[in-house]
């Protein structure tokens, strides 16, 4: 079992992510990390000594308590390159390594593996063009008498790629094997879609083992290439972390940069990091299933701390969704119900980026998501912004609320009752989701309804309709020749995507990423659950608010988001409500734009500027679609089966 007071200070140290935060446990013995970055220069070697990130980013508060900080720490070997031409390797004494036919010796270290005094080989031995190989091991005894301790997996793809490989000797027992395949920008896609990095870490006998024992491949680590505005990296580290004398392995995984649109994260948030520790156990390295998920739960906590705060509050949108994005790369149940596919399908599947020989990690945090919802919710509240708080409740589903998501949303939106004032007898000309809908108050208190025959003005006061000579409003959300077609949730994509058409010519559609992560906003089907596995291509229901040669206004859910068309490249971001944009006839706003009626959190949000926002539930609402409020929100008119039904809330 491991050793609790060493738990206990992990977990202190947890909100710093320092990778040697159990440096002070009892008999640990702290070796410098071997780090392995995604985004070194090309053609370089991969950093095999110095400092590890541990100490980088783990600031004064690491050391407390630490009374071994400053033991010796083993230095890591880097291996060298091979003799030229990489066809023999002498080894001491006079014996010769040679090469398998069709391959070449690159790196390699020296040292005794089998304890008999001699120093042995261990070497990367390649073919022509690098993308395959074997690590070898050379007896100093028998050096004809090679044995493949790690082979480079046949499913690799690195086809254009150039690769880069390191082999190091990160502690007294344990060798990785780092194969890092470098590629141009014509292989990077969206997430998963690139090469794989693989790293392998071979355990080396102990005395007790007896003379002559092989070493083992112990672990397979691979590390899926994130989109090209993130870099995924990871340390290795071994130390006693369970104080039973047997040198333990560390992992912590580090995601840096940002998906377009998010901003790039700077200074201490640019990265954030997690362990995975592998317990060695004489059958082997075993994970502790504790981590990373104390570490993701100390973030979260770390999240709502700094939500409370008038002065952090404003950082913490920004920094829940760099922590949902980590959690997804490195967590293969992130996204996934209990059905989710296991094993390899899962990881090509798009649910994580990191996975074990043993299949994709999974971290068993459950709530995790709820967790970083609520912080994010209480900071918006903090800052005076109920929709955005709103919007952070209701992406996880009202599966996934607590108790305590209940409470703070019957705060920012208590609940009402909506009850039907009048129904007509105009038929509103049907409409498809995610275009202007057939229904426009006037600021008089007077309905429009835009019908297959024209526009008819509805009375509700003298209960009397009659046909205008109003033009009828567009159902398609035009900006310019732009026209807004479709929101998508796609399996190879991390972030939600816009569609639009250039112009009504077009051939083919254009798409913006938006500031929503694959598993955020509305689910096409009702009451699907929130984190069900991605499974093909989904278009999400979305509410427009505005049209104009800038761009798009649009609500997902209570999320409310701004398209701009006017740069080169597309770009989108998040709105603030109240919206300063005007309010085209058949959006979900008033005639004065200052009110919002959107689909939200279970029922219909009603917001006004100035006011308060209400969830109105009842009626006839939950089959409702279209809806249209009045000036000051008193009154919301929706299409319901096949007439125009005017509420009231209660």
């Amino acid at each position: 079992m491991p050793d609790r007071s060493c738990s206990k200070l992990l977990r202190a140290l947890l909100p710093l992510l320092a990778a040697a935060g159990c440096d002070g446990c009892p008999s640990s013995r702290p070796y410098t990390p071997y780090t392995l970055g995604s985004a070194a220069p090309s053609g370089s070697p991969p950093p095999l000594s110095g400092v590890g990130p541990g100490a980088a980013t783990a600031g004064p508060e690491a050391d407390a308590g630490a009374p071994d900080a400053a033991a010796p720490r083993f230095a890591v070997v880097p291996s060298v390159p091979a003799p030229e031409g990489g066809k023999q390797w002498p080894l001491e004494g006079g014996p010769v390594a040679a090469a398998p036919t069709g391959r070449t010796f690159e790196t390699g270290l020296l040292l005794d593996v089998d304890g008999d005094g001699a120093r042995d080989l261990v070497a990367w031995a390649r073919s022509p063009d690098g993308l395959r190989g074997e690590l070898l091991l050379a007896p100093a005894a028998r050096p004809q008498a090679l044995r493949t301790l790690a082979a480079l997996p046949g499913d690799l793809d690195a086809q254009g790629c150039t690769p880069r490989v390191g082999l190091s000797q990160i502690g007294p027992s344990a060798l990785a094997f780092d194969f890092a395949p470098q590629c141009g920008g014509a292989h990077r896609g969206a997430a998963g879609t690139g090469p794989t990095r693989w790293i392998a870490v071979i355990r080396l006998p102990g005395p007790a083992a007896g003379a002559g024992a092989p070493p083992e491949l112990a672990l397979e680590l691979r590390l899926r290439a994130p989109p090209a505005e993130e870099a995924l990296s990871a340390s290795l580290e071994v130390a006693d972390r369970d104080a039973d004398g047997r040198d333990d392995l560390i992992v912590s995984v580090g995601l840096s940069g940002a998906l377009r649109p998010f901003p790039a994260p700077a200074g201490a948030a640019s990265e954030v990091r997690a362990p995975l520790v592998f317990l060695d156990r004489p059958a082997g390295l075993s994970r502790d299933a504790a981590q990373p998920g104390e570490a993701l739960r100390a973030l979260a906590a770390s999240l709502l701390r700094d939500a409370r705060g008038k002065s952090t509050a404003p950082a913490v949108a920004a920094s829940a969704q760099r922590l949902r994005r980590f959690h997804a790369a490195l967590c293969a149940d992130a996204e996934s119900g209990a059905g989710a596919t296991a094993g390899r399908d899962a990881a090509r599947a798009g649910e994580a980026l990191v996975w074990t020989g043993a299949g994709p990690v999974r971290c068993g945090e459950p709530g995790l998501a709820a967790a970083i919802g609520h912080a994010e919710a209480v900071a918006a509240s903090t800052r005076g912004a109920p929709i955005a708080a709103i919007a952070a409740l209701d992406r996880g589903g009202a599966e996934a609320r607590t108790k305590e998501d209940g409470k703070l949303l019957a705060k920012l939106a208590p609940p009402a009752t909506a009850a039907a004032v009048y129904r007509t007898a105009a038929a509103p000309q049907p409409t498809r989701t995610g275009a202007f809908g057939p229904l426009a108050f006037e600021a008089s208190g007077a309905l429009l309804v835009r019908t297959a025959q024209g526009v008819v003005r509805v009375d509700p006061a003298t209960s009397t309709e009659s046909a205008t000579d109003i033009p009828p409003w567009p159902a398609a959300v035009h900006a310019g020749p732009a026209e807004l077609v479709a929101v998508e949730r796609r399996c190879d994509a991390p972030t939600l995507l816009a569609l639009f058409r250039s112009s009504p010519d077009a051939v083919g559609e254009m798409e913006v990423p938006l500031p929503l992560l694959r598993g955020q906003g509305p689910r096409a089907r009702p009451g699907a659950a929130a984190l069900e596995r991605c499974a093909g291509t989904e278009r999400l229901p979305f509410v427009p608010l505005a049209a104009s040669e800038r761009g798009f206004d649009i609500a997902l859910g209570a999320a409310l988001l701004s398209i701009d068309l006017r740069a080169a490249a597309p770009a989108s971001s998040a709105l603030s409500f109240p919206l300063t944009t005007p309010a085209p006839q058949g959006a979900a706003r008033s005639p004065d734009g200052a009110t919002l009626a959107i689909p939200a959190a279970g029922g219909l949000l009603v917001a006004t500027a100035g006011g308060a926002a209400r969830l109105w539930t009842g009626g006839d609402l939950a089959q409702a679609t279209a809806c249209a409020p009045a000036n000051g929100g008193a009154r919301v008119a929706c299409v319901a089966g096949a007439a125009a039904v005017i509420f009231e809330a209660k």
